[in-house]
């Protein structure tokens, strides 16, 4: 018992001495802070920008109402914007996902609205080449090469430097000294984990409720398993070069390659030749209708709305109902192609899911999405949310603009208000067993390939 508690000591202390460790951990912490922070400053600043839309809303109106005084609300309502926004969860600061390339905020006006769906600011190039800094980032795709930098020479080393010899000659159990080495670097490794973690709840002010509890088990999983596949390297007994090489050639490929064939594979076996038709058919079937008799339009509106047919529409000259009534028919000869479009953006996001399953990275980036509500299911959810309140405005509009109503006489502060998607609670089983599995995978590996090439021969009691 008291050499085996001498071993664990001295592998403690040469573990802990060793300059590579100490410097590893701290490039580590310093960018999991720096990921809290940039998280926790994009995610402010988008939340400043939406905590700002009612007084611009306000003010946009009043404007709107004031300069169109003397005219009708047909005339007018042509000028206005209706906000939208979708709120970040406390959890996006950690894992901003897709809402640095999707818009959080949009404006709808009472044209079609399929056009204006898709309005983005404008981007840094590098930045979505590159991605964010994130604390997501740092745990999905730095803390691998951590593990990698504590593991590919743990037991090559000692080899190639003779003390592995030294080590056989010395202790009585090999299989001791093997289990504390892993023992303590993956004791490391786990306080790392927890250490970061706990320090982003307590950085990003996050609640402790069932997703932070979520994304603390998605964390911990994906660790393990990147520690069990560095295991499994080192448990081939072959050098320390190609312990390094190939840990870093999987990470390479696992990180960088296989998400680009992975989008190769989703674009081609689901293409969506509906983004650029739905917004064509909407532009078409607006435009054409300017050259066309004013009933076959006002026919297609009646169908929609048969409320509003015993208003005239002077076929001779403008009317503001007919006008509002063409956009419509835009939306309407549109409507199959954007339930298309949506349909196959879901069936991406689902094929993506189950491609991930041959990926851990993959599917641990896209369960802290999800706990995060920051990936294109979010979006879907947020784009189908506008074009439901566009269709509340329109609705809102259509007696003032049918009756001809003074803009002044109209109460501009009656308008339906936005309501924001709510926060999604998501179910992660099916992902975290995949992850686990993996996992099993490589534990089952390791203990062979151990008992194989260093305990079954080389353990003194054996010879």
């Amino acid at each position: 018992m008291k050499s085996r508690q001498k071993i664990l000591f001295l592998e403690c202390k040469n573990f802990l001495i060793g300059k590579a460790v100490i410097f590893s951990a701290i490039c580590l912490l310093c960018f999991g802070v720096y990921g809290f922070y940039h998280g926790k400053t994009i995610i402010d600043r988008q939340q400043k920008t939406i905590l700002s839309i009612s007084d611009i809303q306000k003010k946009h109106l009043d404007q709107i109402a004031s300069h169109g005084r003397g005219k009708p609300v047909g005339t007018t309502a042509y000028y206005p914007f209706f906000y939208t926004f979708n709120p970040a969860s406390p959890w996006a600061k950690f894992s901003i996902g897709q809402r640095d390339i999707n818009p959080f905020t949009l404006k709808v006006k009472m044209l079609a609205i399929e056009g204006q769906l898709y309005d983005a600011e404008l981007t840094n190039p590098l930045t979505l080449l590159v991605g964010n800094l994130d604390a997501s980032f740092v745990f999905i795709f730095l803390f691998p090469l951590l593990i990698i930098a504590l593991t590919y020479n743990m037991i090559s080393g000692e080899q190639e430097n003779g003390v592995w010899k030294i080590l056989r000659t010395s202790t009585t159990n090999i299989k001791a000294a093997i289990f504390y080495k892993l023992l303590v670097r993956f004791a490391f490794v786990l306080t790392m984990t927890l250490l970061l973690f706990f320090s982003g709840i307590l950085i990003l002010d996050l609640p402790l409720t069932q997703p932070t509890f979520q994304l603390g088990l998605v964390l911990m999983v994906y660790v393990i398993f990147w520690f069990s596949l560095s295991i499994v390297i080192v448990s081939l007994g072959k050098s320390t070069s190609f312990n390094a090489t190939t840990m870093v050639s999987i990470w390479i490929f696992l990180c960088i390659l296989f998400p680009g064939v992975a989008n190769i594979i989703v674009n081609r076996n689901i293409p969506i030749p509906e983004a650029a038709e739905t917004t064509i058919k909407q532009r078409e079937g607006y435009h054409e209708k300017w050259d066309l008799p004013k009933k076959p339009t006002m026919e297609k509106f009646y169908a929609v709305y048969p409320q509003y047919r015993k208003y005239p529409i002077p076929e001779d000259q403008f009317s503001p109902g007919w006008y509002y009534a063409m956009q419509l028919a835009g939306d309407l000869e549109s409507a199959n192609s954007s339930e298309v479009l949506f349909s196959k953006l879901n069936q991406r996001q689902e094929f993506s899911e189950r491609l991930a399953y041959f990926n851990p990275i993959l599917t641990a980036q896209q369960l802290v999405n999800k706990v995060a509500n920051t990936d294109l299911s979010n979006h879907i959810r947020y784009l189908e949310s506008v074009k439901w309140h566009h269709k509340q405005i329109r609705e809102y509009f259509y007696p003032f603009i049918f009756e001809v109503t003074p803009t002044e006489a109209m109460d501009w502060s009656g308008y339906p208000k936005y309501r924001p998607v709510t926060y999604s609670q998501e179910v992660l089983s099916s992902g975290i067993l995949v992850i686990i599995i993996w996992i099993a995978l490589g534990m089952a590996l390791s203990i062979i390939l151990f008992y194989k090439n260093f305990i079954q021969i080389k353990d003194p009691q054996n010879a």
